[in-house]
């Protein structure tokens, strides 16, 4: 249900420009994504099962998720436990989608069909003073606060392009909880709050979520594509302290320091691993971290963990021209 964490930070936007936002943002999110095949068609197998996932109340993981969010305030609010049950199970697989949504136009397609569809259920559940719309809003301020718990954790950091489904799944769920928590202040000290009256919490609500990625995401494949695609969108590679663009220009013997900053962390370039598909164009030194131009042309320059085919973070164009022999 946390399907936020799939957001790029984002600062608050007026009211009716939520979903349209969240759209043109998450734009260089599924940019990354279509660069990974492997993950975008995790993506897709789960929002298939997703799609033929039995909607029958007595079926696995039904159960389990009303132990959960089925609560005496909830049955009450919405009308008595079988109208509870049905209008839940069509909250979850809905927001679900959201999650595993594969490119830009079906996420806004399935926003708004979530607002339209459960403005009524929001409404019963929380009262007239909080619409969907606040709830969006309230997951772009709380995916905002992400740099604020990472700052400073590297490992953890790294830990999401990785490709480790432990640690990813530890990782994601601690940042989640904290930012959900640190955004609750002010204007959304009133969803926890909400949440409290019927008997929920974060933690169900994460708790919840993963019920149905377990069903429907083996190994939440699905999900750490999409992890990874946000990390990546979020990974820019710094010349004279500015992010720069995916085109790296330079000159033959002309020599760059390997500086790349993600999440807002501008030391990821000295702990990853440089690699250049063609050496004849330009060259890595992977223990003093520079690049170093040897001949026109252009060639693919990736940082990664341990593979750079698989759990690279960075992917950018070395665009090098005629002799230079600068060192920068």
């Amino acid at each position: 249900m946390v399907f936020c964490v799939t957001f790029i930070p984002a600062p608050l936007q007026a009211r009716a420009d939520t979903v349209k936002d969240v759209v043109k943002q998450l734009d260089k999110v599924y940019d990354q994504l279509v660069l990974d095949p492997e993950g975008l068609n995790d993506v897709a197998a789960a929002k298939a099962k997703l799609a033929s996932l039995s909607r029958d109340p007595d079926s696995a993981p039904w159960p389990d998720v009303f132990a959960v969010l089925l609560t005496d305030q909830v049955i009450t609010k919405l009308g008595g436990e079988d109208a509870a049950k049905g209008k839940i199970i069509d909250f979850v697989c809905d927001l679900a989608a959201i999650q595993y949504s594969t490119h830009a136009g079906e996420l806004r397609d399935n926003m708004e069909s979530f607002r339209e569809k459960h403005a009524s259920t929001i409404t019963a559940l929380f009262g007239s003073d909080f619409n969907i719309d606040d709830l969006y809003d309230y997951l772009l301020a709380a995916k905002g606060e992400v740099p604020n718990v990472i700052t400073g954790n590297v490992s953890d950091l790294i830990a999401l392009a990785s490709g480790d489904y432990g640690q990813i799944r530890t990782t994601m769920e601690r940042w989640a909880g904290d930012a959900f928590n640190r955004a609750a202040t002010g204007q959304y000290s009133l969803f926890l709050n909400k949440l409290g009256t019927i008997g929920w919490s974060i933690d169900k609500l994460i708790y919840a979520k993963d019920i149905i990625s377990a069903k429907v995401d083996p190994g939440y494949a699905g999900e750490i594509a999409m992890l990874k695609a946000t990390v990546r969108s979020e990974t820019h590679f710094l010349k004279n302290g500015k992010e720069w663009d995916q085109n790296i220009n330079l000159k033959a013997g002309d020599t760059l320091p390997l500086k790349l900053s993600v999440l807002d962390f501008s030391m990821a370039g000295y702990i990853l691993h440089w690699k250049v598909d063609d050496a004849s164009i330009a060259t890595v030194d992977d223990s003093t971290k520079t690049l170093t131009g040897a001949a026109k042309g252009k060639t693919i320059l990736r940082a990664y963990i341990n593979n750079p085919e698989t759990d690279w973070v960075y992917q950018g164009t070395v665009h090098v021209t005629g002799g230079g022999g600068h060192k920068e």
